[in-house]
């Protein structure tokens, strides 16, 4: 258990995996092109102590190693992703889960700033890459309240346009979307909002994963402090509590009204996503620790802090979801280098067709529907977390013109780069950017009589002669054989 950011780097220190950069860095493209050859290499976290402008050092790259991941979870390092999807599992259950904990004051609260001091440019927000459309908040914790939903505790990109107003990634699948959708058919001016940037990893952890919309991810980040509860405080200038321990916390107001144009960004896509029209956060407040740090992340790379987090959290929820609803579902995965574009799931199959039956039911779940392109699924053989098999099996077992279903264009999260175009629609009941794309559904399972004529030769395994595998086991050393 972290209290805060700090005591989680003070944990990277004494394992060697946290590096000190003494060098005066000149700008945000220099980091990025750090941050992205440690991505290569898997490499530590870094603090820039010295960064040319300004006097608050800059983190970067905390979770971008599973093992990482897996110290702010508090879980053991060095286990296979797929243990660590099953631990987070566990973490969904609600007996782990605690209420925040309301506190009187709180570091985040040591310096506060308003009217006339509000000036986001005194912090190193930097443009990250020279492609970007301009400087980019990209690791904040950006909460919002609902009167039916609850709170909402996520990530959402925020560009800033000066030094007051940021414009912040809104839009109907994402649950400050729907709460923002609430308000627009409430008749309310704006929607209030804070942002708490540098926290305790856990609350990250927390915020990467998609939970349904009445689940309060405060409560979720307790779950990996071993039920222990996040301490928060109330804000100054809106109705809502931050993480007591946070570095710096933005307090404003989300128009319903005003939208300003953004980007293009290089998102977790891989790609740098076209302009966007989003909604502008007008800050009103900022509070902060003394000496405080700021946290960010860059995007792009699979394996950037952003990429690890979400391949583990949105495999668990995904995993969760197709169990419960996909017929005979033994086990689901989201390939990490497909992007979330891509998801597998495997089946036990007991009669013809059922391959495509689990396509439709799959089609109908909430991550797919709005952000995977294609679902493919396999056989009770095939582990769907492990590549070189599903593509054996695609390989092997697909007859295309029988066993490939291609939907027509359906609307989705509007960062997809396959999509054939993007709408922008803005009513008095909602505001949202959507992706226009087919979906694609793959049954590279093995046919039954009954799917086709031909006679499916069996498939080459030790499995069936138990007793003989059992003895090579059991003599494996005794072969000469590590």
């Amino acid at each position: 258990m972290y209290r805060d950011l700090r005591e989680f780097l003070d944990k990277l220190e004494k394992l060697g995996d946290l590096v000190k950069v003494k060098k005066t860095i000149e700008d945000g493209h220099e980091i990025f092109s750090i941050i992205w050859e440690l991505n290569n290499i898997k490499g530590p976290a870094v603090l820039f102590e010295k960064v040319k402008g300004f006097d608050i050092p800059v983190v970067g790259n905390i979770f971008g190693t599973v093992d990482r991941f897996a110290l702010a979870c508090g879980f053991p390092q060095g286990r296979p992703v797929k243990e660590y999807r099953d631990l987070f599992r566990e973490r969904l259950k609600k007996e782990h889960w605690a209420k925040p904990k309301k506190v009187d004051k709180g570091p985040c609260k040591e310096v506060i700033l308003k009217g006339e001091e509000i000036d986001l440019t005194r912090f190193p927000i930097l443009q990250w890459h020279p492609m970007d459309g301009g400087k980019y908040i990209t690791m904040p914790i950006v909460i919002t309240k609902d009167q039916k939903f609850g709170v909402n505790a996520s990530f959402y990109r925020m560009m800033i346009h000066d030094k007051r107003t940021t414009g912040i990634m809104c839009n109907i699948f994402q649950d400050i979307g729907i709460h923002l959708g609430r308000a627009i058919k409430e008749g309310r001016d704006y929607l209030e909002c804070a942002v708490a940037i540098g926290a305790d990893p856990s609350i990250y952890e927390a915020a990467a994963t998609k939970l349904p919309i009445y689940d309060n991810e405060l409560c979720f980040a307790a779950s990996f402090r071993g039920g222990q509860p996040i301490d928060v405080v109330k804000c100054e200038t809106v109705d809502l509590e931050v993480p007591a321990h946070a570095e710096i916390v933005l307090e404003g107001r989300i128009s319903v009204k005003e939208r300003r144009a953004e980007g293009p960004f290089g998102e977790w896509t891989g790609y740098f996503e076209e302009q966007m029209m989003l909604p502008i956060f007008e800050v009103q407040c900022i509070t902060h620790r003394k000496d405080p740090l700021y946290l960010m992340t860059t995007e792009g790379h699979y394996a950037n802090d952003d990429g690890i987090m979400r391949m583990i959290s949105q495999i668990t929820t995904f995993t969760d979801s197709a169990l419960k609803n996909i017929t005979g579902c033994v086990d689901a995965w989201i390939p990490q280098s497909a992007r979330n574009y891509i998801t597998v799931v495997a089946i036990k199959k007991r009669y013809p067709g059922w391959g495509k039956v689990a396509i439709y039911q799959a089609f109908a779940l909430p991550f797919i529907a709005s952000s995977s392109n294609c679902v493919i699924v396999v056989d009770d053989d095939i582990d769907p977390s492990d590549m070189d098999q599903v593509l054996w099996a695609v390989a092997t077992r697909v007859d295309p013109s029988q066993d490939i279903i291609v939907t027509p264009p359906i609307g989705g999260y509007p960062l997809n780069p396959a999509a054939s175009h993007r709408l922008f629609e803005f009513n008095t009941t909602r505001c949202t950017d959507i992706s226009i794309c087919s979906r694609w559904g793959i049954d590279a399972t093995i046919k039954m009589e009954g799917e086709g004529n031909r006679s499916r030769p069996p498939v080459i395994t030790v499995r069936p002669m138990r007793e003989m595998w059992e003895k090579v086991k059991r003599n494996w050393k005794e072969y000469g054989f590590k």
